[in-house]
């Protein structure tokens, strides 16, 4: 830019100097003429005298037009100097170096604090991505205003040239950044719900600006772009709560007793160290074609003390149930078939 501005000055000046030598050359033609008069009414006019006049007008309104753009360039170049100095460039770098710290700190410190107090696990973990955001935008207002410092209409032309380049460049960072502002604000799901996102379930780990994390069944980080999770269909297993609905699905002969295997089912869930007794137990019988043969499906639904234990309930109700039933001789025997 200070290139520029200077290699704008000298273009001017040698403009200005041509035009200097061209008006000498009229004047020295002019006076080699005969002056001649015009006569309008009792004035008499020399032409020749006016247009010199004239001439002599618009030199000196020239020069004081390009004095005041020297001056003005002056002055911008100052300020840019002013704005992007060492000690500037010096002073963002180490703010940003304590913003990054700080972030880190404090969402270690908030993690650790939500592993102590587990009855308000999820509303800890929740104020990560807030306080994330909140960190990052004072961290730029203090760069903006305080260090760099420069006039509003500085200001208002990065802005309108940055957001041109990145409108057209990034676009699909930008939708992800909107989206992960949208899921902040609009919260469908907070850090710690159980959400299926198409063929992905699991635990939400972080919200970020770009992308949102999960955690499988299988301790596999699955990171979804915040653009996809604004235009699939998410389904929320515990929707902010601590607990949440867990269903284990058994496979039974059409001819056992349903009565007394939806009370063994009961019992087993029931008796389970991982339930949450505050919420109803339902036991559902269906009946179903698995492996075109008619069998009867029965769903436990209960709900798990805390979403950790959610595959741990699961299990420990399907051992439980599956227990019971082959002590009372209910489970069909299977045929081996020796292929040797």
């Amino acid at each position: 830019m200070y290139k520029f501005a200077r290699i704008l000055i000298l273009t001017a000046t040698i403009f200005l100097g041509f035009y200097d030598v061209g008006l000498s050359a009229v004047q020295d033609t002019v006076a080699q003429q005969p002056d001649t008069t015009v006569i309008i009414g009792p004035v008499q006019v020399d032409s020749i005298q006016m247009d010199t006049i004239k001439l002599d007008t618009a030199r000196t309104d020239t020069s004081s037009d390009l004095d005041q753009v020297g001056q003005d360039t002056g002055k911008a170049l100052s300020e840019i100097e002013n704005l992007i100095s060492v000690g500037v460039i010096l002073a963002i770098i180490i703010a940003l170096i304590i913003t990054y710290f700080l972030n880190r700190f404090v969402v270690v410190v908030l993690e650790n604090l939500s592993e102590q107090f587990t009855s308000y696990r999820l509303g800890i973990k929740r104020m990560v991505p807030v306080v994330r955001l909140v960190i990052w935008t004072f961290a730029i207002y203090i760069i903006i205003a305080g260090i760099i410092n420069p006039p509003l209409s500085t200001i208002i032309t990065v802005l309108a040239s940055v957001g041109i380049a990145v409108g057209f460049a990034a676009q699909d960072i930008l939708k992800n950044i909107f989206g992960g502002f949208i899921i902040i604000m609009d919260r469908p799901f907070q850090v710690g719900d159980k959400i299926q996102v198409a063929e992905h379930y699991g635990e939400v780990l972080s919200i970020g600006l770009r992308s949102s994390r999960i955690v499988t069944p299988d301790d596999s980080v699955v990171t979804i772009p915040n653009s996809e999770l604004m235009n699939k269909a998410v389904s929320n297993a515990n929707s902010s709560a601590l607990d949440c609905q867990v269903v284990a699905e058994i496979f039974l002969p059409m001819n056992v007793d349903v009565d007394t295997v939806k009370r063994i089912a009961y019992r087993a869930a029931v008796s389970s160290r991982y339930v949450y007794l505050q919420k109803p137990i339902a036991i559902i019988a269906l009946n179903e074609v698995h492996e075109e043969n008619f069998v009867l499906k029965l769903r436990v639904k209960a709900y798990v003390l805390d979403i950790r234990y959610e595959f741990p309930f699961k299990s420990d109700m399907t051992e439980l149930i599956l227990s019971e039933l082959k002590q009372r001789d209910m489970l069909p025997k299977q045929e081996y078939i020796d292929k040797s």
